[in-house]
């Protein structure tokens, strides 16, 4: 007699009637009888045609030092999530992870990768099927259309910020991070995620924290130079602490703290400030105000840093170091800034200098030789901030 075949098409039709009854399908990413058969049967959702990404954003991203720190399970999820969001599927099956691994893959991603703005960096969905297969959902922000037209005007954008030719990492490091600086004040409408990316920062011009270190991360990674996002806490003159988010760059083989955010203070007045009191410190200093998150470089080297290298840190103040305050007061007014920064190797060099600037009024020679140089400012009224943590002198002149 000849043995019947098993219906399996009928089991596959009464199973599928089954998941639809409960909510759920098997062809948009769900999981439920199917993967019980007795053969390997994954059926994926659809998925659309991937974002072509610009041409300039090549290089975007690739740095992944995030990723480096992940276990080899967590980083096949994060390969696979990030192969996938191009064409915004609805769901990415991955192997099963456990809360706090999955947690990780998705917070590497969002640090390393400077433009997947196209979802939420803080919100996403997983469930799990008999401890195997785990169906990762993103929050989406845009349509693709959207995403494909705003990548579009983030590389425009890009394309217009310069670096010297023939600068050096430092070089372009500085260029890029005074015209971010320039560009974009700061935002903490958290109602507004734009606010959180790169998009926001240099397209919109206004960003939070997130914004700006995804910002000066893309920036430097379009020029080759290595730079990732490091979160922690930082407190601020009132006592304040919070949250935080800035970056790590790689300059002459050596790693420093980057904070774009923190150098684009706002005066009373609302006027515009281009600092450079967070630019390439080494931990002890970033240490004083800021407090990192987790495991990353150790950055020990002075020698990179903006008062180090362009000779405006101090042990004592003399006509030579007015000198060359007054040459970079002129240099600042000209590329638009309107202040002036220096540094003091310690706490009784400050005490000294602050005497002699301002007690001795040796000040308003600065400003009489800026003036005399073409700066177009007053010379009998100045204003000065100092960030007693970092031993940072703002000289702030005031326009005619």
């Amino acid at each position: 007699m000849r043995r019947r075949g098993f219906p399996w098409a009928l089991l596959l039709l009464l199973v599928s009637a089954a998941l639809a009854l409960a909510g759920l399908s098997i062809l948009h990413g769900g999981f439920g009888l199917l993967d019980l058969l007795p053969f390997q049967a994954v059926i994926e959702q659809p998925t659309l045609a991937p974002v072509p990404l610009p041409a300039q954003f090549g290089r975007a991203g690739q740095l992944r030092f995030h990723y480096g720190n992940l276990s080899a399970e967590e980083k096949a999820a994060y390969d696979d999530i990030l192969a996938r969001l191009p064409g915004f599927p609805e769901s990415v099956r991955i192997k099963s992870l456990e809360s706090e691994a999955m947690s990780r893959v998705f917070s590497a991603l969002v640090l390393d990768q400077p433009l997947l703005f196209q979802i939420s960096t803080t919100d996403y969905m997983t469930n799990t099927v008999n401890g195997l297969v785990m169906v990762f959902r993103p929050k989406y922000r845009m349509e693709q259309d959207e995403y494909a037209a705003r990548c579009e005007a983030l590389a425009a954008a890009c394309e217009t910020f310069t670096v010297p030719e023939g600068g050096d990492a430092f070089d372009c490091e500085l260029a890029l991070h005074g015209q971010l600086v320039r560009r974009c004040a700061y935002s903490d409408a958290v109602e507004q995620p734009e606010k959180s990316t790169a998009y926001g920062a240099i397209v919109e011009g206004s960003a939070s924290c997130e914004g700006y270190a995804r910002a000066m991360q893309l920036l430097m990674d379009m020029q080759g130079i290595p730079c990732y996002i490091v979160t922690g806490k930082a407190s601020n003159m009132a006592g304040f602490t919070g949250g935080h988010a800035w970056n790590k760059v790689r300059i002459g083989g050596e790693w420093y703290h980057l904070d774009a955010t923190w150098d684009d203070p706002v005066t009373e007045d609302g006027g515009h400030v281009t600092s450079h009191a967070y630019f390439n410190l080494t931990d002890e200093e970033i240490g004083r105000t800021h407090e990192v998150d987790g495991g990353s470089h150790p950055c020990t080297s002075t020698a990179a840093n903006y008062f180090v290298r362009k000779g405006l840190e101090f042990s004592a103040l003399d006509r030579s170091a007015e000198d060359a305050l007054a040459k970079t007061l002129r240099e600042a007014l000209r590329a638009g800034d309107n202040a002036v920064e220096l540094r003091f190797t310690d706490d009784a060099a400050m005490q000294a200098g602050l005497d002699y600037l301002f007690a001795k009024q040796h000040v308003y020679r600065i400003l009489n030789s800026a003036a005399l140089g073409g700066a177009e400012i007053r010379t009998d009224k100045v204003y000065h901030a100092d960030l007693e943590a970092l031993r940072v002198v703002r000289i702030l002149p005031v326009m005619k």
